[in-house]
C-alpha cells in the first residue's frame, strides 16, 4: 500500500473543497494543457473522420461525431477550468470542479460506448435489411 501514500490527500476532502488552492506552478500548467489539448486533437481527428466515411457509411459516421464530440466539450471545459485556476479566480478554481467533468465525461462516453455496441449492429441490419427489400421493387425511371 506504500504506492498509494502520495495519493493520500485525493481522500481527503479539504482538498477538494478548498477556495484556495495552491497556485499551480509552470510545469503542472503545461502538463494539465498538454492532457486537455490531447482531448481536442483527438475531437479533431474524430470529426475528419466522420467527414471522411459519411457518405459510405453515414451511421458510422455519426457515432464517430458523437465520440468526437464528447472529447472536443471535455477537452473545452478542462481548458476552461485550467484558465479559472491560473487566473486565481476564487470559487472557480477549486479542484471540485473536475469531479464533475470526470464523471460527465465517463458518463457520455460509457453512454456512447453502449449505444455503439448495441444499437449500431440493429440499425446497421435493419437498413440492410430495407436495401433487400427496395431492390425487388420497381424503380422510377429517370
Amino acid at each position: 500500500m506504500e504506492f498509494l501514500a502520495g495519493y493520500s490527500a485525493l481522500l481527503d476532502y479539504r482538498y477538494w473543497f478548498n477556495p484556495n488552492p495552491v497556485p499551480l506552478g509552470p510545469t503542472l500548467v503545461g502538463s494539465i494543457f498538454t492532457f486537455f489539448a490531447w482531448f481536442l486533437i483527438a475531437w479533431a481527428v474524430l470529426v475528419l473522420l466522420a467527414r471522411g466515411i459519411r457518405k459510405h457509411e453515414p451511421h458510422k459516421a455519426k457515432i464517430l461525431r458523437r465520440f468526437g464530440s464528447v472529447f472536443g466539450s471535455t477537452g473545452l471545459l478542462g481548458l476552461l477550468l485550467l484558465f479559472f485556476a491560473y487566473e486565481q479566480l476564487p470559487l472557480l478554481r477549486m479542484r471540485l470542479w473536475l469531479l464533475p467533468l470526470l464523471a460527465y465525461f465517463s458518463f457520455r462516453l460509457c453512454r456512447l460506448g453502449v449505444h455503439a455496441v448495441r444499437e449500431y449492429p440493429r440499425e446497421r441490419a435493419a437498413i440492410a435489411e430495407r436495401q433487400r427489400f427496395l431492390k425487388y421493387l420497381p424503380q422510377r425511371k429517370a
